[in-house]
């Protein structure tokens, strides 16, 4: 984040951080001046780590402070040049447009105007000067500047000031402050985008003794991704003519790129059993954690941080983070700390006198106010019909005593459903809205139904309201399911309404990401790294998934290991459907599907052939034939509560030799098999089947899972 807000106190500091005073800072030797040539350095306000995701990271401010230089004639135009800033290596800048000609929220302010430093000047000077905007238009216009900046003095006629010509008496004191805070022109230096122009720029050289003057660049946004940026970024200053301004340090460091977000899913219940209701259980939480301590960002710095200058501060209110962008007092001091959340607002130095709308019928922004704070995206799919999915309203944990307030506790609330990622935080009519809940989970946060589309997908966006820029911050939602029970039927063997993936079908899963992203529809990779789009805005690097909940199927799974119908054997395969006692078990029916693995020999063939086809369930397919060519039980398709299926090797793997799995779809069923050599040698040989450890929906028999043959008893 740009350390545009850097706030220097005292003037020790001023004296001693080259760069970093504002003009006319510091006291005047009485009767002197600096008679010498004017010497400028730039430097780095700030180095901060900026987001390897983000395409709008606002990197820190470029200072170039200045001093000496020679009195300039009273009522004179003050000597202007162009200043540029190229990035290193060369990235597109993606500071915000504000008119379709790359005029943009990029601002150069003289003399951190508006800071309210303690300055040498009396009167509206210097820092104490109001915000004046010159734009880009002006600042280029036919017959040259509309910001006409001459030589006045200050109301003791100690310090030459720039002024507007005509506004000052006879004295050349007390004229009206010229122009100071100048619009960046994007891109008009070359055809990369990795530049921001300021035309026309008056340097007033401050001429007495221990007196600077300062020009601060801030609102400079680079995207990561998309770009050539993978460690530091530099920025290289150049002005014409070099004459007015000469600079040296021209290639400073003014961002690192840190570490990536992580994200990851952890179950919290592997209970859930089809044939057993939910109802806003708990499933898993989804953890979203920064990689550095400034990761996650409010959109605006909370209020009640604005150093005591006089109507800056919005309060420690509720969503005071997310603040309207019709306050003009949010923001708006160069160089400000906002007791310490710097660099923990997405917003840069909001300035509404300077505004546009950067494309024809499209909505008008402010200059350095980003759309909303870091938000946290999941998207969940396979979602099957007949489930309800919940996510919490808030994150978890303690909740700080004032959301969107100046409390340091992680907290995030939901402000999107299935879509509205980008959606800003609030307009000029309406405040910030997040969604509300509708029911409690049941860990007791509030929460509200996903409404999943056609295609099993639904998504859920949080924003951050509350973040600790001085550590590494999680914040933590639920997800919680809903199902019914109802009677089990043949063609609803589970006895729920829950429709059940294949089997091989992808499981049920949750990609986590920053917002918005471009899967989200609300920009494409195509300009995401142009002044045009929401900010902030964000690339998926790395896939960061996970199942999000596992229902396990009211089934049972046997294996027979050995099972025989090769000339002169047969093997009997029995399977009883025990759901039906004296202990209050849900009665269940359904029917069971075997699956052969092994080798079958014909009567002609004298080498093992492929091994037989799966033996469906006789409720599954068109003209069942029961122990002909499905599995079924005694009373036709399927087996009910109580009662025992069977079926012979012979009639359905004929020649066949090997194992065989069965999956029954209902819970309590036992195996039984006997194996006989048809009389010949009367031979009779017979086992129970062993019960296999159960797997969760639309995972197949030796896919997905490396544990299915885990026996349960």
């Amino acid at each position: 984040m740009a350390d545009f807000r850097k706030w220097f106190i005292a003037l020790a500091v001023l004296a001693l951080m080259a760069g970093a005073a504002s003009a006319q800072v510091g006291t005047a030797t009485p009767g002197g001046s600096a008679g010498s040539l004017l010497a400028c350095v730039a430097t780095a306000a700030g180095n901060p780590q900026i987001r390897p995701e983000g395409y709008t990271e606002l990197v820190g401010d470029i200072v170039i402070s200045c001093t000496g230089g020679q009195d300039l004639q009273l009522g004179a135009a003050i000597p202007t040049t162009n200043i540029i800033v190229f990035m290193a290596p060369s990235v597109p800048i993606t500071s915000r447009f504000l008119a379709s000609n790359g005029a943009s929220e990029a601002v150069l302010i003289i003399d951190d105007a508006g800071s309210g430093l303690t300055t040498g000047a009396t009167g509206a000077y210097g820092p104490n000067a109001p915000q004046i905007p010159c734009t880009t238009a002006q600042q280029t216009a036919l017959g040259g500047s509309q910001c006409p900046a001459v030589v006045g003095l200050d109301n003791s006629g100690t310090y030459e000031v720039a002024v507007t010509p005509g506004s000052f008496g006879d004295g050349f004191e007390g004229g009206t402050p010229a122009a100071n805070v100048y619009q960046g022109q994007v891109g008009a230096q070359g055809p990369l985008g990795n530049s921001v122009t300021f035309y026309a720029v008056p340097v007033l050289p401050p001429a007495t003794t221990g007196v600077f003057r300062t020009f601060r660049v801030t609102n400079i946004r680079v995207p990561v991704p998309g770009g050539n940026l993978s460690g530091t970024l530099q920025a290289i200053i150049s002005t014409s003519p070099s004459t007015i301004l000469p600079v040296s340090g021209t290639a400073i460091n003014i961002a690192n790129v840190g570490r990536p977000m992580t994200a990851s899913v952890s179950p919290v219940s592997s209970a859930f059993q089809q044939c057993i209701p939910a109802s806003v259980a708990l499933t898993s939480n989804i953890y979203f954690t920064e990689g550095f301590a400034t990761s996650f960002k409010t959109r605006v710095v909370p209020g009640g941080y604005f150093n005591g200058i006089p109507g800056n501060s919005n309060g420690n209110t509720l969503y005071a983070a997310e603040a309207t962008n019709t306050n003009p007092n949010i923001q708006n001091i160069p160089g400000g700390q906002y007791g310490g959340f710097a660099q923990n607002s997405e917003s840069g130095f909001i300035f509404p006198s300077l505004s546009g709308t950067p494309a024809s019928g499209g909505a008008t922004y402010v200059a350095g106010l980003a759309d909303y704070g870091t938000r946290l995206k999941a998207v969940f799919t396979n979602i099957p019909s007949g489930l309800t999915l919940y996510v919490s309203t808030v994150s978890g944990g303690t909740p700080p005593p004032v959301v969107g307030g100046t409390s340091v506790l992680p907290y995030a609330v939901l402000v999107a459903i299935n879509s509205g990622e980008a959606n800003p935080d609030n307009s000029s009519t309406s405040g910030f809205t997040p969604v509300a809940s509708t029911t409690n989970g049941s860990d007791g946060l509030p929460a509200v139904a996903l409404a999943a589309n056609s295609n099993g997908v639904a998504s859920a966006v949080w924003e951050v309201t509350n973040s600790n820029p001085s550590a590494i911050d999680t914040i933590v939602v639920s997800v919680y399911i809903s199902y019914t029970a109802s009677s089990s039927t043949s063609a609803n063997p589970y006895g729920l309404p829950i429709t059940t993936l294949p089997l091989g079908a992808p499981v049920n899963n949750v990609a986590m990401s920053f917002a918005p992203e471009p899967g989200g529809g609300t920009f494409s990779t195509a300009n995401a790294t142009s002044g045009i789009g929401p900010i902030p805005r964000f690339a998926i690097i790395s896939t960061q998934q996970g199942q999000w909940t596992t229902i396990g199927l009211c089934q049972t799974t046997l294996l027979y290991p050995f099972v025989t119908g090769a000339s002169g054997f047969d093997t009997g395969i029995a399977v009883a459907n025990t759901s039906m006692d004296p202990f209050g078990t849900v009665n269940q029916t359904g029917s069971c599907t075997l699956y052969g693995y092994g080798t079958t020999t014909s009567a002609t063939a004298t080498t093992p052939v492929a091994a037989q086809p799966v033996v469906p369930g006789c409720d599954s397919i068109a003209n069942p034939l029961p122990a002909t060519n499905c599995f079924g039980g005694a009373a036709g398709n399927v087996i009910p509560a109580g009662q025992v299926g069977s079926v012979l090797a012979s009639n359905v793997f004929s020649g066949f030799t090997g194992y065989v799995i069965a999956i029954c779809n209902f819970q309590y069923a036992h195996g039984y098999a006997a194996v006989t050599d048809l009389g010949v040698r009367n031979l009779w040989s017979s086992y129970l089947a062993l019960e296999l450890a159960n797997i969760g929906a639309g995972v197949s028999p030796r896919k997905g899972i490396s544990s299915i043959e885990v026996l349960a008893h």
